[in-house]
């Protein structure tokens, strides 16, 4: 490639090594050099220039996302901020440690989640679960439908969201209502009533 401000030429196709003047995609320096020296291969200047636009607009769409989802949490009460923070810190201390433990379907499962809860942090709960999932009240009956950012892959982290807002139902209604709870693929895995608790259904 040949520099149109220092006029030497070199083997870098995008900054002159002399002067550090960028290359142009193309110019009369970029068809001098197509029409003396051999074009470089196709392979390795395709990667090169579709591979960093399409990293640096990925990492740009994160940092819009990261940015968004830290205004939305600024806003809320500090009742709702702590609740969620302390319900995202346990869902990722269960994925991070220790063995998932097999959980038999249809047989009620201990309360693994022992920590009283007042009913502002109940209502705070309530009103987290609202915001990220679908939650539909028809007559006595709840059903809640997670989407696939907030599911938890592991069946102890899904218990402990169930567990969760059962709870905090009971606390807010001041009786135990009959919960059906739906993962992202539409298909139910738990429920809760006043008989059984909570059930894992597989």
């Amino acid at each position: 490639m040949i520099c149109a401000v220092c006029n030497k030429e070199s083997k870098n196709l995008r900054v002159c090594p002399y002067c550090f003047t960028p290359y142009p995609a193309e110019g009369p320096s970029a068809k001098r050099t197509t029409s003396t020296r051999q074009a470089p291969s196709v392979g390795t200047g395709a990667s090169g220039g579709a591979g960093a636009p399409a990293l640096s607009e990925a990492v740009e769409r994160l940092r819009a996302l990261a940015l968004q989802g830290w205004a939305f949490y600024r806003k809320q009460t500090p009742v709702v901020r702590y609740s969620s923070a302390g319900i995202l810190l346990v869902l990722v201390l269960w994925a991070a440690t220790g063995e998932e433990p097999a959980f038999e379907p249809g047989v009620v499962q201990s309360e693994i989640i022992a920590t009283p809860m007042q009913r502002e942090e109940a209502l705070a709960i309530i009103k987290t679960t609202r915001e990220t999932a679908i939650v539909d009240v028809q007559q006595d009956e709840v059903f809640v439908s997670y989407p696939a950012a907030t599911f938890p892959v592991r069946e102890e982290g899904q218990l402990a969201l169930v567990q969760q807002f059962t709870n905090a139902d009971e606390i807010v209604e001041g009786r135990k209502r009959r919960i059906y709870y739906y993962n992202p693929n539409g298909k139910l895995f738990a429920q809760a009533d006043g008989v059984r608790g909570v059930v894992l259904v597989r």
